[in-house]
């Protein structure tokens, strides 16, 4: 499955159309997650842009980067807080943060039932689970300028289907970017409208779907939990990305 690396996604968060869209997208997790403070926060895939508030409040965060898309150093200021691994194979104890937050993640991951069970087995009991995928309705699955592009795309039902089967209780659901994916900055004036006219009169056609979901110990385990073999992370690929990276940021 095709994706965008980290130089690419990179890049598109420090353009102007990128930083629009995530004050967009930014503004729907505010909805979904609006007082989180001192609760644990991982961000899984490309995640940063959307951590730095949690930084600034004080939230231990840590962000995982798969290697198959490579790594970049975060945050600039401070000591690194990410990580290179698979996804379904995370280098993390058992019940050890509050929240994590999937961005570029699901629709990109080849092995996505086991990185479902890695989610459940690293939340604490009662920690919750925010994803965030591209809907197959919206026009943003169709813009192969944005990382919202790529992967596979998702109904709600299927992204709701996709929790519940893995054991997760799903809570509140959100679309957002319901602006066209383009670069012409006057539409972007309007873009506040946007979101709440479609948001009241055509939520299916928004450009990502935001669904949350909790960790219910008490959840039934339908099938025995497999022991994998680790996957042997393949450093040279994913260092050159983050050399790269560091040395052009």
């Amino acid at each position: 499955m095709f994706s965008p690396n980290v130089v690419t996604l990179k890049q598109f968060y420090a353009s102007p159309f990128g930083e629009a869209t995530r004050q967009l997208v930014e503004s729907a997790i505010a909805q979904l997650w609006p007082a989180i403070k001192d609760d644990s926060v991982l961000g899984i895939g490309f995640a940063t842009p959307y951590l730095e508030n949690y930084v600034k409040l004080g939230c231990p965060v840590a962000a995982c980067m798969p290697a198959s898309q490579g790594a970049a150093y975060w945050p600039p200021s401070r000591g690194n807080l990410v990580m290179l691994a698979h996804a379904s194979d995370l280098p993390l104890r058992e019940n050890s943060f509050n929240r994590v937050l999937l961005i570029h993640s699901l629709e990109n991951s080849d092995h996505l039932s086991w990185m479902m069970e890695e989610i459940w087995r690293v939340l604490t009991p009662g920690g919750r689970v925010l994803a965030i995928v591209p809907n197959r309705l919206g026009l943003w699955a169709r813009a192969a300028h944005s990382p919202f592009g790529y992967g596979r795309t998702f109904s709600l039902a299927q992204l709701r289907d996709l929790l519940s089967e893995h054991n997760f209780t799903l809570g509140d659901s959100r679309p957002a970017l319901f602006i066209p994916p383009t670069h012409r900055q006057f539409l972007w004036r309007f873009a506040r409208k946007f979101e709440a006219f479609g948001r009241m009169f055509c939520p299916f056609i928004g450009g990502v779907w935001l669904v949350e979901a909790e960790k219910q110990v008490y959840a039934s385990i339908k099938q025995p939990v497999m022991r994998r073999s680790p996957y042997a992370v393949r450093g040279a690929a994913a260092q050159t990305a983050m050399s790269a990276n560091k040395t052009s940021g």
